[in-house]
């Protein structure tokens, strides 16, 4: 019973310790994969980020180039035929029916945009409607004079502005003649443009795109509230951080932390020097990105709740275990002591007629063989009698520690019953050495005093012998032993007799 009890814990202790390998083992793994999992999505939707912006930027710049270059190209077409013409001494009436006639060409043909050409040539306003200004209206007082003679380009693309009568964005596309005082110029509508910004930002969830020119303006908006606003007038608002980085900083692609949120900017340079800009709202951009991070989260709080539930209940078994193996430790100790007990004499200790018997007969049945000794206390009843069963007890209690003394631990000592008693010196075949054992045991016995009683005790020994052969009991050894002892008990004092 006690050795299944055993077997039992082990399997239980060995079951505990390879759940807590596996749960451990599995949490790692759960952990590495969501990481890595999450690292390399991450990794992949800032690329994705990256490379959507940088298309964006430059798609709305190949557009926006495009619609710019045509109108920068009539311009200087225009402009070289004006250039003939007043080298070869043309006058301003036949400048103007040219202008006049390539305008209506312009609007029919190629861009119905535009309100047509007009400019400040040969020191006077001309107009292809033939629109006589007001007296107070100085042309090369206007913006698109001045800045095209303060503009080291060849081609200038004047800041917008809004026309009242139509409630139009207008832009105005000039050139620098040759004389270095004319100028030839064109107002063309910028809705062109705002389509491509609104179109491209619409792509891409969380984006704007702009154009803005070298002071800041905003010259087309996907959001076109926004239009018309100079951005380096306002430092605080998204558009003044950006304008700052690229016009003041030089700076084409970086990321941007503000109050409303993270953006990633991507800049390309345009024709005029205008800047095409497309921004990214990270925040936004990464939702998807979040959602899963969010569920590789929550996977690992639930594995970590698994893994936590698990070391609890493993703790709260190992407890359990804990208890049950003290109990098994104490059933098993209490079984050794009920085992001690059921073959030991209580009151010497020494095992009793019925282990000691079977210990014997173990021994012989494996041919192992030794001398059996019976011995008595002389006088035992007497010794009751005149002292009393208290001072028996003593005398017994003494000859018990004697053969502790004398007899080796592989030795089996037993108390037969009363005061007789058996003890089975394992593997003393010789006579003469049993003898010497004897002799000690005499010896011992001597040494014995007990106060309440006179005189020494004595003791009368039986021995009988078992070879190594195996074919003696132990009831022979003992009939033998028993027959000899009653020779010992007629000699005076202790004394030994050998079977005959």
């Amino acid at each position: 019973m006690l050795e299944w009890i055993r077997k039992l814990r082990n399997a239980i202790s060995q079951r505990n310790i390879r759940s807590s390998v596996v749960t451990i083992t599995v949490f790692v793994i759960a952990a590495g994969i969501a990481a890595f999992a999450g690292i390399g999505f991450y990794r992949t939707e800032k690329l994705v980020l990256q490379q959507r912006g940088e298309l964006n930027a430059k798609e709305s710049a190949l557009e926006y180039n495009n619609c710019l270059i045509t109108r920068a190209n009539i311009i200087t077409l225009v402009g070289y035929s004006v250039d003939d013409m007043i080298a070869s001494g043309k006058d301003n009436e036949a400048i103007e029916s040219y202008i006049t006639e390539q305008s209506n060409y312009i609007i029919e043909a190629l861009d119905p945009s535009t309100t047509g050409l007009y400019g400040w040539i040969n020191g006077q306003y001309l107009d292809r409607a033939g629109w006589v200004p007001d007296d107070d209206y100085v042309a090369t007082e206007r913006p698109w004079y001045i800045q095209t003679l303060s503009s080291d380009r060849q081609i200038t693309f004047v800041n917008p502005y809004l026309d009242l009568n139509t409630g139009t964005i207008m832009m105005t596309v000039t050139e620098l003649l040759g004389d270095g005082e004319s100028v030839i110029a064109m107002d063309v509508s910028l809705d062109p443009l705002q389509q491509i910004v609104e179109r491209i930002a619409s792509t891409t969830e969380g984006s704007q795109a702009f154009v803005i020119d070298r002071q800041g303006n905003v010259v087309v908006h996907s959001d076109e509230r926004q239009v018309g606003l100079n951005y380096m007038d306002a430092p605080d608002s998204l558009g003044g951080a950006v304008s700052r980085r690229i016009l003041e900083a030089g700076q084409t692609q970086f990321d941007l932390k503000t109050g409303e949120g993270n953006y990633s900017v991507y800049v390309d340079i345009l024709e005029g020097g205008w800047y095409s800009v497309s921004l990214i709202n990270a925040n936004i951009w990464y939702r998807p990105l979040q959602r899963v991070m969010m569920s590789f989260s929550i996977i690992l709080v639930l594995v970590m709740v698994f893994v936590l539930g698990t070391c609890l209940n493993i703790q709260s078994k190992e407890k359990t275990l804990d208890t049950l193996h003290t109990r098994i430790n104490e059933e098993e100790k209490r079984g050794q002591e009920l085992k001690i007990l059921s073959e030991t004499d209580r009151m010497t200790g020494l095992h009793d007629r019925v282990s000691g018997k079977r210990k014997v007969e173990e021994l012989l049945a494996f041919g192992i063989g030794g001398t059996f000794l019976e011995l008595d206390i002389d006088h035992f009843k007497s010794i009751n009698y005149t002292y009393g069963h208290q001072t028996g007890d003593q005398v017994i209690l003494a000859v018990a520690d004697a053969l502790h003394k004398t007899f080796r631990s592989n030795d089996i000592t037993m108390r037969l019953g009363g005061d007789e008693f058996g003890a089975f010196a394992v593997g003393i075949t010789d006579r003469r050495m049993a003898e010497m054992i004897i002799n000690r045991l005499f010896d011992h016995i001597a040494a014995i005093v007990i106060p309440e009683m006179d005189g020494h005790v004595c003791i009368s020994v039986g021995a009988s012998f078992c070879t190594d052969s195996g074919e003696r009991s132990f009831d022979d050894l003992y009939a033998a032993s028993d027959q000899a002892l009653y020779a010992s008990k007629k000699v005076v004092g202790s004394s030994l007799t050998f079977e005959s």
